[in-house]
């Protein structure tokens, strides 16, 4: 943010007063001049993500031509923004929608940006809270209030359907293990899921197969509003930004594919203490000597 805001981004603007020879129009929209404010605030792409996320778009208050004058909008109690607490996130990944469309020449879809920015935001709250601090932030800390109506924090009065899910993998073991742990408030039990199959090629690998298998295990039980938990971060951000994993590409397709199952989706990150149940049933399910497939019915030894 510090950066867009003494113009240090190399937007075409910038590169043509520091010497670059280059054209100065926006690659998104045709504009004849791309400077920071038209990319992150003013530019169609930007708008629309900044609408997508709730943040009212008008003439008077928001974006205006001011640089300043739109970080405002969303800083101070009293500002109309101030709710958008995960607004710096959005700032970058509008940013890197503008990249991918210069240097790859990629359009990425206002929704998907505004959806990136969310997870991200939401994975690295989870990413400072202390174990102790599972359920939640303060009220009125920043992040505390759920943006666009999606629960991503862990708090006691949830709705919806969390599943936590975790993959195991040992160098001298012949299978990975999978496990995943359902819970909700509209069930009294939580449904359990554990199997295990052929070792992976590494324990991301083991990650990432379990995730698959437990979104699957949700689509067959009919549940499709799910927020999954995970202690690899590293699947949080393969998932976030897809394209720089490209080692993990086939997976990641199918995992878009699956999404599209879903009503509502998210991916974030919890601490492993918060995720010891999904472990222990991957770690049970790593350990047997014959391959094991259970789905609610995992036994308790």
């Amino acid at each position: 943010m510090w950066q867009a805001l003494t113009g240090c981004i190399s937007v075409t603007a910038n590169l043509k007063r520091r010497g670059v020879a280059c054209d100065i129009g926006c690659s998104r929209c045709g504009a004849e001049e791309e400077t920071v404010n038209h990319v992150l605030f003013r530019c169609p792409p930007a708008r629309q993500a900044w609408a997508l996320a709730h943040v009212p778009v008008g003439l008077q208050n928001f974006p205006t031509e001011s640089v300043y004058a739109n970080v405002d909008h969303f800083l101070g109690r009293n500002n109309p923004g101030n709710r958008v607490d995960f607004f710096p996130w959005l700032m970058w990944y509008i940013w890197k929608a503008r990249n991918a469309k210069v240097f790859e020449n990629r359009d990425e879809h206002p929704d998907e940006v505004v959806r990136l920015a969310e997870g991200e935001a939401s994975s690295w709250l989870q990413a400072q809270m202390d174990d102790g601090d599972l359920e939640g932030p303060p009220a009125g800390s920043p992040l505390s209030r759920t943006p666009r109506g999606n629960t991503v924090l862990l708090s006691s009065v949830y709705l919806g359907y969390r599943c936590f899910v975790d993959g195991s993998w040992k160098e001298s073991d012949v299978f990975s293990g999978a496990g995943w742990c359902c819970t909700s408030v509209q069930r009294e039990s939580p449904l359990l899921g554990a199997t295990n199959y052929r070792r992976s090629l590494s324990p991301l690998h083991a990650e990432v197969e379990a995730f698959m298998w437990a979104m699957r295990c949700m689509i067959g039980h009919d549940i499709r509003e799910v927020t999954f938990l995970t202690d690899c971060s590293d699947l949080v951000k393969m998932v976030s930004s897809p394209h720089e994993w490209p080692a993990f590409a086939p997976y990641l397709d199918d995992i878009k594919m699956d999404r599209e199952e879903f009503s509502s989706f998210s991916l974030i990150y919890v601490s492993r203490n918060a995720n010891v149940r999904a472990d222990s049933l991957a770690r049970k399910a790593r350990a047997s000597s014959h391959h094991i497939l259970f789905v609610n019915d995992f036994p308790p030894n």
